[in-house]
Protein backbone atom coordinates (compact mmCIF):
# COMPACT_ATOMS: atom_id res chain seq x y z
CA UNK A 1 0.00 0.00 0.00
CA UNK A 2 1.15 3.52 -0.77
CA UNK A 3 -0.41 6.88 0.00
CA UNK A 4 0.54 10.15 -1.71
CA UNK A 5 0.32 13.65 -0.24
CA UNK A 6 0.39 16.88 -2.27
CA UNK A 7 1.81 19.50 0.08
CA UNK A 8 2.01 23.17 -0.96
CA UNK A 9 5.45 24.82 -1.00
CA UNK A 10 6.48 26.08 2.41
CA UNK A 11 4.21 23.69 4.33
CA UNK A 12 6.55 20.70 4.61
CA UNK A 13 7.35 21.16 8.30
CA UNK A 14 3.70 21.48 9.35
CA UNK A 15 2.73 18.48 7.24
CA UNK A 16 5.56 16.33 8.66
CA UNK A 17 4.58 17.22 12.23
CA UNK A 18 0.91 16.39 11.60
CA UNK A 19 1.81 13.15 9.84
CA UNK A 20 4.19 12.05 12.62
CA UNK A 21 1.46 12.58 15.22
CA UNK A 22 -0.80 10.10 13.42
CA UNK A 23 1.71 7.92 11.57
CA UNK A 24 0.60 4.32 11.22
CA UNK A 25 2.98 1.71 12.61
CA UNK A 26 5.40 0.26 10.09
CA UNK A 27 4.91 3.03 7.54
CA UNK A 28 7.66 5.44 6.55
CA UNK A 29 7.21 8.88 5.06
CA UNK A 30 9.27 9.70 1.95
CA UNK A 31 9.88 13.22 0.60
CA UNK A 32 10.53 14.02 -3.04
CA UNK A 33 14.12 15.16 -3.53
CA UNK A 34 13.05 17.97 -5.84
CA UNK A 35 10.95 20.74 -4.30
CA UNK A 36 8.84 21.11 -7.46
CA UNK A 37 7.59 17.49 -7.46
CA UNK A 38 3.98 16.78 -6.57
CA UNK A 39 2.91 14.74 -4.79
CA UNK A 40 5.59 15.96 -2.45
CA UNK A 41 5.32 13.03 -0.01
CA UNK A 42 4.61 9.31 -0.22
CA UNK A 43 3.97 6.96 2.71
CA UNK A 44 4.67 3.23 2.43
CA UNK A 45 6.09 0.34 4.38
CA UNK A 46 9.86 0.21 3.94
CA UNK A 47 11.59 -2.73 2.24
CA UNK A 48 15.16 -2.08 3.20
CA UNK A 49 16.99 0.81 4.76
CA UNK A 50 18.71 3.88 3.42
CA UNK A 51 19.02 5.09 -0.12
CA UNK A 52 16.26 6.57 -2.21
CA UNK A 53 13.12 5.29 -3.89
CA UNK A 54 12.26 5.98 -7.50
CA UNK A 55 8.45 5.97 -7.42
CA UNK A 56 6.44 5.96 -10.65
CA UNK A 57 2.66 6.05 -11.00
CA UNK A 58 1.41 4.90 -14.39
CA UNK A 59 -1.42 3.26 -16.30
CA UNK A 60 -1.42 -0.50 -16.84
CA UNK A 61 -0.60 0.03 -20.53
CA UNK A 62 2.91 1.04 -19.40
CA UNK A 63 3.66 -2.25 -17.61
CA UNK A 64 5.90 -3.37 -20.53
CA UNK A 65 7.93 -0.15 -20.15
CA UNK A 66 8.20 -0.85 -16.41
CA UNK A 67 9.47 -4.38 -17.08
CA UNK A 68 11.99 -3.08 -19.64
CA UNK A 69 13.29 -0.52 -17.14
CA UNK A 70 13.83 -3.25 -14.54
CA UNK A 71 15.85 -5.25 -17.09
CA UNK A 72 18.19 -2.25 -17.44
CA UNK A 73 18.40 -1.67 -13.69
CA UNK A 74 19.08 -5.30 -12.72
CA UNK A 75 22.70 -5.85 -11.82
CA UNK A 76 23.61 -2.17 -11.85
CA UNK A 77 25.67 -0.81 -9.01
CA UNK A 78 23.43 0.70 -6.35
CA UNK A 79 20.26 -1.13 -7.46
CA UNK A 80 18.63 -2.72 -4.41
CA UNK A 81 15.43 -4.12 -5.90
CA UNK A 82 12.02 -3.15 -7.19
CA UNK A 83 8.39 -3.97 -6.59
CA UNK A 84 5.00 -3.14 -8.04
CA UNK A 85 2.09 -1.87 -5.95
CA UNK A 86 -1.58 -1.53 -6.83
CA UNK A 87 -2.34 1.38 -9.08
CA UNK A 88 0.01 0.42 -10.65
CA UNK A 89 2.82 2.13 -8.80
CA UNK A 90 6.38 0.99 -9.42
CA UNK A 91 9.01 1.42 -6.72
CA UNK A 92 12.75 1.02 -7.33
CA UNK A 93 15.17 1.12 -4.38
CA UNK A 94 18.57 2.70 -5.08
CA UNK A 95 21.49 3.09 -2.70
CA UNK A 96 21.72 6.80 -3.58
CA UNK A 97 20.57 9.40 -6.13
CA UNK A 98 24.09 9.26 -7.56
CA UNK A 99 23.85 5.54 -8.40
CA UNK A 100 20.54 6.10 -10.18
CA UNK A 101 22.01 9.07 -12.08
CA UNK A 102 25.04 7.02 -13.13
CA UNK A 103 22.81 4.26 -14.49
CA UNK A 104 20.80 6.79 -16.50
CA UNK A 105 23.98 8.44 -17.79
CA UNK A 106 25.54 5.13 -18.82
CA UNK A 107 22.48 3.31 -20.17
CA UNK A 108 19.96 5.99 -21.03
CA UNK A 109 16.78 6.59 -19.08
CA UNK A 110 14.64 3.47 -19.18
CA UNK A 111 11.99 5.34 -17.19
CA UNK A 112 11.52 7.88 -20.02
CA UNK A 113 8.08 6.49 -20.99
CA UNK A 114 7.04 6.95 -17.35
CA UNK A 115 8.96 10.19 -16.78
CA UNK A 116 5.96 12.42 -16.14
CA UNK A 117 4.98 10.28 -13.19
CA UNK A 118 8.36 9.24 -11.73
CA UNK A 119 10.43 10.97 -9.06
CA UNK A 120 13.10 10.16 -6.48
CA UNK A 121 12.05 10.14 -2.82
CA UNK A 122 14.12 9.95 0.35
CA UNK A 123 12.90 8.54 3.66
CA UNK A 124 12.17 11.20 6.25
CA UNK A 125 13.59 10.37 9.69
CA UNK A 126 10.73 9.75 12.11
CA UNK A 127 11.50 8.26 15.52
CA UNK A 128 7.77 7.81 16.22
CA UNK A 129 7.34 5.16 13.53
CA UNK A 130 7.95 1.61 14.70
CA UNK A 131 9.30 -0.21 11.64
Amino acid sequence: MIEFFAVPPGEDAAFRAAWAAEAPRGVALHRALRADVQPRFAALAPRGEGGVLLIARFDAQYLPAWAAALDVFAGRRGYRGAWLLDGPVGVVHWSSPLMYARTVREHGDPMAPLRGSAALYVCEPNPLVDV
